[in-house]
């Protein structure tokens, strides 16, 4: 199965903080109770990781489809992860994965919305109000998804985390922590490693203009799920989940 891997950037509509102060606290909350908690949430997570370098990795299971997705840090209005018309308008399949390098804290909690449709909606003005919940941008045109909303949860992410996977990349810091989503009808599975290229050097890249194509290795993978290696477009390594409903590891092929 050839898969289209999305490379998203933050000038393509992805706002997101990149700094150890609290960022600018939206123009709507809730509640200043709910401020509180996302700001103590932060707090948390910054003491426990400071600010890796992370990869957002979404895909979904096989053969199932979620629509007008959007992911949220808990207790904010501001959506985590984005999807615009050039991401397929918010649609989340395996063959539609998303790859998304961020610079911020690892989310303590992350919720997660889908719809019955991917109709998205483009606001006339960009100084327009907005209301916080499904809001999205693409570029600089605000808009937001108008399906209604089926689906939310709630999932457990820096929390789950081990200790030994931050020692280890403080130990050595050349390294990327993946958090890994993979929605499924059982509810969306979460997963986790690091990546690294020891055999990567680039110096010897920039003086021999050889292709920058080192395959990374991962290691400390852990959580719900991990997805197989693969090789021109053969499964090199098995991949496996844990099935909610019988709580077996289960292998596949993607």
């Amino acid at each position: 199965m050839v898969r289209r891997h999305i490379l998203l950037a933050a000038a393509a509509g992805i706002l997101l903080a990149a700094c150890h102060s609290a960022p600018p606290l939206p123009a709507e909350w809730e509640t200043p109770e709910q401020r509180d908690r996302y700001l103590e949430s932060r707090e948390r997570m910054l003491k426990k990781f400071d600010i890796p370098r992370l990869h957002l990795i979404v895909d979904a299971m096989a053969g199932q489809e979620f629509l007008g997705v959007e992911f949220f840090q808990e207790n904010s209005e501001s959506p985590f992860i984005r999807w615009g018309p050039q991401q397929y308008w918010g649609t989340q399949q395996l063959e539609k994965r998303i790859i998304l390098p961020v610079m911020q804290p690892v989310p303590e909690r992350v919720r997660i919305v889908r719809r019955d449709s991917s109709k998205f909606d483009y606001i006339p003005t960009q100084f327009d109000y907005i209301p916080r919940r499904g809001m999205c941008y693409t570029g600089n045109r605000p808009g937001c998804f108008t399906g209604n909303i089926i689906g939310e949860e709630l999932i457990e992410v820096g929390s789950r985390i081990p200790q030994e996977l931050i020692d280890d990349l403080k130990r050595d810091p050349q390294g990327v922590i993946r958090l890994k989503f993979r929605m499924s009808d059982q509810g969306t599975l979460f997963g986790w490693d690091i990546q690294r290229r020891p055999a990567y050097d680039p110096k010897k890249h920039r003086q021999n203009g050889e292709p920058d194509n080192v395959a990374p290795e991962h290691s400390f993978a852990g959580g719900d799920f991990r997805e197989a290696e693969i090789i021109n477009g053969k499964p090199v390594r098995k991949g496996w989940y844990i099935d909610r409903r019988t709580g077996q590891k289960i292998e596949t092929d993607f």
